[in-house]
């Protein structure tokens, strides 16, 4: 047994989670960031969960640290609302790119190793693609969907081998990684939204 397959067995059992559980929990911790990032900016009317998704979508197994993954989300969008450079190429981004956008993003995130970092990071982007689209409240349903649907199929296992969504908070109590992963992030999805906007002019 290698050193990653022990690492992997010596992490607690998360209630059986599966794949589609992680993405109904992605759902409503994206649902729950918009918001508060929406309240943040000082939108006068935040989007709220009843506007994101369609009746009777499902929610997930609870998680047990819910406030404190809220908090990290939070302070990751924070950080990353002073990285001007990625301000200034998502603003170049019109509402009907988005979908080619997303996809050159997911394209650059899936090319490397994954981190929490990196993956909490595709939570922003989606925020701000998401605020382009304020009037066109489908459009908005079908960002998140695209989110959800390509963390079940390229990220969930990743993140169930790191114990859940729970473990993002252990992971940020370091403040190197929080900095370095700022960068990293950052960089990818900069990457991302600057090849379709080259395609595109």
């Amino acid at each position: 047994m290698d050193l990653e397959e022990r690492k992997l067995r010596a992490k607690p059992p998360r209630k059986n989670l599966n794949r589609d559980d992680v993405g109904n929990q992605a759902r409503c911790l994206l649902n729950q960031f918009i918001h508060d990032r929406m309240e943040n900016e000082g939108f006068e009317n935040p989007l709220q969960e009843s506007n994101l998704i369609e009746p009777d979508t499902p929610t997930g197994p609870p998680m047990s640290q819910l406030e404190e993954i809220g908090r990290a989300l939070r302070c990751i969008g924070d950080e990353l609302d002073g990285d001007q450079r990625l301000q200034d190429l998502v603003s170049r981004i019109e509402p009907e790119d988005i979908p080619n956008t997303f996809l050159n993003v997911a394209s650059a995130i899936v090319s490397v190793n994954l981190t929490w970092d990196i993956v909490v990071r595709f939570f922003y982007f989606a925020y701000k693609m998401a605020i382009k689209a304020l009037d066109r409240i489908p459009l908005i349903r079908a960002i998140i969907n695209l989110v959800i649907n390509f963390i079940v199929d390229n990220l969930a296992d990743w993140i169930l081998s790191r114990g859940g969504w729970e473990a993002i908070v252990e992971y940020f109590g370091t403040p190197k990684r929080q900095a370095f992963g700022v960068l990293i992030a950052g960089v990818l999805i900069s990457v991302g939204v600057y090849a379709w906007k080259s395609l595109g002019d």
